[in-house]
């Protein structure tokens, strides 16, 4: 099947024969076009950007903050084809049980499906980034002939994120997109129709020449960024006040993110041994990290919020460390390079040889820095809406309004003192916290980073009163319009969420081979 520039062609031969029309060509995108092409469906991709990213696609992620700002909104999303797939590490965490559970002290908790829906799902995903699929904790501690180092496990809990070989989902999956997909790219979706019935009908696309087309569709899926697809949902207000899934009130709501900080340093006796624990393990040309996160017995009882912690091997100013000037000078060889791994030559031979003994990226010298990756509660004081603001194509732009509610900040001071607790305790060392974490510190939110995980806004529910989507990602009232997107998740975890979100994918995969392939739609 052909990659198609719609800014010089358009799709060959009937446009009403594709059973699935699929918004977006990052992570989920290309799960669900790759796995249903298998299925025997036809499949049309509509992406915006083309095969890199650049200013003129990027300047569509421009965006008006009110609140919070993100550090980066245009840069951080890709559009082209692969998504932010192009630019991510490929880490590999699923969410835990209690993240899909209802907490009475969390408002606005509970997903409606459980771990146990989506486990199958996981595993699913975990074949299609070419990730292993061993369990985080004692099988990566078994393939790395490690060990548990005695965290207590009613407070913590000791595991391990994977990373794929090669997190380009384009790259990956390029073989079968050629094959079995179409893709149109350089066409933004400017318009989604609905025939009387309530059924999506048609698109209108757009490219970057002027032109504008309609298409007709079957089966329309959303699969674009969190800010993107609460963007789209809410400027498709000509037939649905609000916006398509508006109906209770939650659209664009419950905007979340990771909020992170560096929340200080552990100091050890041995900061060898240290590393020994929390370092960054190769096996098998895969990477390993390690994550110590609140287990589901420390969240009930502090009634808080789930987070985790990595230590993150740092050397003083702009030094890299050898390993990685090492990796550098095989990249671009320079003299000034030769001469600082001739100077750091005993650190360098030190780093190697525990590389390929152990497997360890051992870093000697380096200081171990705390880095915490929070839950965000949802609330509906922090969402998306529309700006008053236009981009090339006429539409509103997105208005971001990020808040983060205290919970989050009462999670990270309650977990470092945790944190400290169990370190010391295990003989390890201690924590040295920021002078910037105290309780009374009003600025909290100033402290709190984005990583680029964008989640909510288009939440799912188990009744159409309490969300966008039902638990199927289909919008409540839409039959034919499927939201796959972090947008739908009603809570955040700790973990990255692009292996959640190609688990809800596949499983639409299930939903979607098993629809009848409709006769063609009529108004």
């Amino acid at each position: 099947m052909p990659f198609i520039d719609a800014n010089t062609q358009s799709p060959d031969g009937d446009r009403a024969a594709f059973d699935i029309t699929i918004v977006g060509a990052g992570a989920a995108g290309i799960l669900l076009a790759v796995l249903l092409s298998r299925l025997g469906r036809r499949v049309l991709v509509i992406e915006s950007g083309h095969f890199e990213v650049d200013d003129e696609r990027q300047s569509l992620n421009d965006i008006e903050q009110t609140a919070k700002a993100m550090s980066n909104a245009v840069w951080n999303r890709k559009r082209a084809i692969g998504g932010t797939t192009t630019a991510w590490g490929g880490q590999s965490l699923p969410f835990g049980s209690l993240d899909f559970e209802r907490r009475d002290w969390v408002e606005h908790s509970g997903w409606p499906i459980s771990l146990d829906t989506l486990r199958p799902y996981y595993d699913i995903a975990n074949r299609f980034m070419a990730v292993d699929e061993r369990n985080y904790d004692s099988d990566i501690l078994g393939l790395l002939d490690r060990h548990d180092p005695g965290f207590d496990a009613a407070l913590l809990h000791y595991h391990y994120s994977k990373w794929a070989r090669q997190p380009n989902f384009y790259r990956l999956h390029r073989q079968s997109l050629e094959r079995d997909v179409t893709v149109l790219y350089n066409a933004h979706l400017l318009r989604i129709d609905l025939a009387h019935g309530g059924r999506v009908q048609a698109i209108e696309i757009g490219d970057f020449r002027g032109s504008r087309r309609s298409m007709p569709v079957k089966t329309l899926v959303l699969a674009c960024g969190g800010v993107e697809t609460n963007r789209i949902l809410l400027l498709n207000d000509h037939q649905v006040p609000g916006g398509l899934g508006s109906a209770s009130g939650w659209l664009g709501k419950a905007f979340m993110e990771h909020p992170c900080l560096d929340a200080g340093f552990v100091d050890s006796p041995d900061m060898r041994a240290l590393q020994e624990l929390f370092g960054t393990r190769v096996r098998g040309g895969r990477r390993y990290s390690v994550r110590l996160s609140a287990s589901a017995g420390w969240q009930r009882a502090n009634r808080l919020l789930n987070v985790s912690a990595s230590l993150m091997w740092l050397y003083e100013g702009d030094a890299i460390g050898p390993l990685s000037e090492l990796r550098t000078f095989v990249r671009q060889p320079r003299l000034e390079g030769a001469l600082n791994m001739i100077r750091s030559s005993r650190q360098l031979a030190s780093g190697l040889w525990t590389l390929a003994r152990s497997g360890l990226i051992y870093k000697p010298s380096a200081t171990a820095k705390l880095s915490l990756m929070c839950e965000q509660q949802p609330s509906r004081d922090s969402y998306i809406a529309l700006s008053e603001e236009r981009d090339r194509f006429g539409a509103r732009k997105a208005r971001l309004h990020w808040r983060i509610g205290r919970l989050t900040w009462d999670t990270v001071l309650g977990f470092c003192r945790t944190l400290d607790d169990e370190i010391q305790r295990l003989g390890l060392g201690r924590v040295r916290l920021s002078e910037t974490l105290h309780a009374d510190a009003d600025d909290f939110e100033s402290h709190l980073s984005d990583v680029n995980h964008h989640m909510g806004g288009a939440r799912m529910s188990a009744s159409p009163t309490d969300g966008v989507v039902d638990d199927q990602l289909q919008v409540w009232g839409i039959p034919n319009l499927h939201v796959c997107s972090a947008a739908v998740f009603p809570t955040s975890s700790h973990s990255n969420p692009t292996l959640t979100l190609l688990a809800l994918a596949a499983r639409l995969v299930d939903r979607l081979s098993k629809v009848e392939r409709p006769a063609e739609v009529t108004s």
